[in-house]
This record gives structure tokens, sequence and C-alpha cells, in this order.
């Protein structure tokens, strides 16, 4: 047996499938090195060239095999970090990771892509917690007209068709695979078995995530006798509400940590390369209040956005809802942080109930914690 896991090992640096590595590639569960050494060989599996060439054959047929029929949607969105779909799956690292099951490179589940559309169509286009909710409002939400036109019922699954979404060749070959880790401080505590102190010790977890560029596909899937230009508004609609979901919310697990969001390639805001003498960016942390400037860009479904102005950046007011109506372009408001990093940044409008537990709370720990999925917005 112990000579059967030794040549197992020593084979994992010609296996040409990162799935399959992960899934049947390691040799005990006790060493830590070991369970390293199984992600190192899964993203050089990943990035071998005769797998990115093939790949490229797929992604193509693919693309080509996909239905145009009456309608089509297609966009390539990038991630503005790190994404990790089927972190909870059943995986022998204990940490999963959504990949294709031939192929073995990163893909988002139809499913996935699907089920946050409509989540965020009831959440954010119904106006969900809003009680000054429009009747085209109440229309997108679950159980609403179009949000059962769109999604479907527990009879019938909508007109639309969510395709898996893939990652590009050429993401492919700069390294979609990326080595991750997560450190829980409380071991213990989150197993049950004693109550957290200042004396655990951390534990790192390395992990694979994934990052680069997708391809997103939505068909008409409804009935054919539809007039085109129907069909092609409602498709164009179920991909910009998909588009807006990926960017405010993301897909996957840890979105509240800043994975999972995607947005257009051209809008991704580097940071300065390192030979430039660019001023530091003044990143604001989550949870934190700031000020920020209102904006004539608008969200679109017409919702405020405001701009850091220490760090250069711009994004939504959630609940933009809440802002009172006598603000105007230009006009600075105390925001709490819900999202920040060197690409995006979000905000939400304090309501009674922030300041209400912003005074509860000690000193220290003023804030919210992280990003809510209730926004509102006009």
């Amino acid at each position: 047996m112990r000579q059967e896991l030794a040549s197992l090992a020593d084979s994992r640096g010609r296996a040409g499938h990162p799935g399959l590595l992960l899934q049947r590639y390691l040799t005990t569960h006790a060493d830590p090195s070991e369970r390293r050494a199984l992600l190192d060989a899964a993203l050089a599996s990943s990035r071998n060239d005769s797998v990115c060439a093939m790949y490229s054959d797929v992604f193509e047929r693919w693309t080509r095999a996909l239905p145009t029929g009456i309608a089509h949607q297609a966009k390539q969105l990038a991630t503005t970090g790190r994404l990790v779909v089927g972190l909870g799956s059943e995986n022998v690292l204990g940490v999963g990771l959504r990949l294709h099951h031939t192929y073995g490179v990163p893909i988002i589940p139809g499913s996935a892509l699907k089920g946050l559309a409509s989540h965020y169509c009831h959440d954010v286009w119904g106006q969900r917690h809003s009680e000054n909710a429009t009747e085209e409002n109440h229309l997108f939400r679950r159980g609403g007209g179009h949000h059962s036109l769109l999604f479907g019922t527990t009879e019938d699954g909508g007109v639309i068709t969510f395709h898996d979404a893939s990652v590009t060749p050429a993401s492919l070959r700069e390294g979609s695979l990326r080595l991750d880790v997560m450190t829980p401080h409380h071991p213990t505590w989150q197993t049950n078995d004693a109550p957290p102190t200042d004396f655990d010790s951390p534990v790192p977890v390395f992990f694979l995530s994934a990052a680069g560029t997708f391809e997103i596909r939505l068909s008409w899937s409804g009935p054919t006798a539809v007039v085109p230009e129907q069909a092609e508004a409602w498709t164009a609609l179920a991909m910009t509400l998909l588009q807006e979901a990926l960017a405010e919310w993301g897909v996957g697990g840890k979105t509240s940590s800043g994975y999972g969001r995607l947005v257009p390639p051209d809008s991704l805001r580097y940071p300065a390369s390192a030979g430039t003498r660019s001023k530091p960016v003044v990143l604001p942390k989550p949870g934190e209040v700031v000020g920020a400037k209102l904006i004539e860009e608008r969200t679109k479904k017409g919702g405020w956005k405001a701009l850091h102005e220490p760090s250069g950046l711009r994004g939504p007011i959630q609940n933009t809802g809440n802002v009172p109506g006598d603000k105007n372009v230009g006009d600075t408001l105390k925001l709490i942080v819900t999202i920040a990093n060197d690409r995006e940044v979000a905000f939400r409008y304090p309501t009674p109930t922030d300041e209400a537990r912003a005074q509860q709370a000690p000193t220290k720990h003023k804030g919210t914690g992280g990003p809510g999925r209730g926004g509102r917005r006009s």
C-alpha cells in the first residue's frame, strides 16, 4: 500500500486534469505539506501547454454549439479579484472548487447564475424592503409577473436559459486557478469544542480559487411564436440584471469578503505599476463610515452612486432609496462602506438601526460587519 501511495505522488506531475488530481491524488490528510503539494500540482496541471491547447478547441466548439435561436446574449466578464464556487462541496481536502467534470477548468454553473439573478431581482429590482416600491417594482418580486416570466415557477423554468459560464482560453493560459488561504482564528469554537479566547492560534487553510475572464451566455427558451423583438428585449433585460448582480453581490462563496464579483474587462481599475510614483491609494474598510460625494453617474436602475475621493473609487449606494430626497449631485454624505478593494467600492446610507447599533457597540467595534444583500434602489 505504501508503495502504491508513493507511486501516486510521483505521478502527480504528469496529470493533466486539476479536478482529478484534487479528488484522487491525495496520499494522506495528516501532513499539511502533502495537501500543499497536491494544490501546487493542480495549479501546474491547469497551466499545462497541452491542456490549454486542447481547451482552446473545446471552448471554440462550445461557443459554436450554443443555441442562437430567436434571441441570445453573450458577454465576457472578468473577476475583480478571486472567485470560489463550490467551496462547501464534498472534497477530500474539505475545501471544494467547482471545476468542469471533463476538462478540469473553472466554470460557474448556470444554476448558480440563475439563482443569483433571481434573488437579486426579488430584493433589489423588486425593492423588497422599501415601503415606497411601485407597482412595477412588485412585478420584479418573486411571484410577480416579470419575475415569473424570467425565472419560472414551480411548474416551469422560465423563458431564459442560463448557460454554464466557462473561463476563456486566454485566462486559462495566464493561470485561472490561484492559490488562496483562509485563516480561522478560533477553530475549536467553530467546532463547538471550546469558547473563543485570545490564546487561540490561527490555522492557515490553503485552497484554490479562480480568476480571469468568463464567457456568460443567456438564451431565449420561451415560446417560438413570440415576436422576435420581445424575445430579444427580455433576454437583454435578463443579461442586464445578471451583470448588475454579479458586479454588486457576486457569485459563489465568501462574497462578503469581496469574492465573486465580475465586471466588464474594460472597467477594471488596476493599481499603478511598481515603476510609477503615483500617490498610494487610501482604501476605506468595510464597516467604516466615510464621507463620499454624490455623483451624476447613476446605476442602471437609476440609483445614486458616490465618489470616495481619497481612493478615487466610485460605487453604488445599495439602499439608495434611503437617501433623503433633498440631496443633490455634489453633496457629501456620511456613508457606511460595504465593499472595498483596489477596484471597487459600495456604500450604504446609515439607517436608524445602524445608528442604534453603533451607540450600543464598544467604540473599537463601531460600524457594520460587511455588505448586506438587502439593498434598495430607486
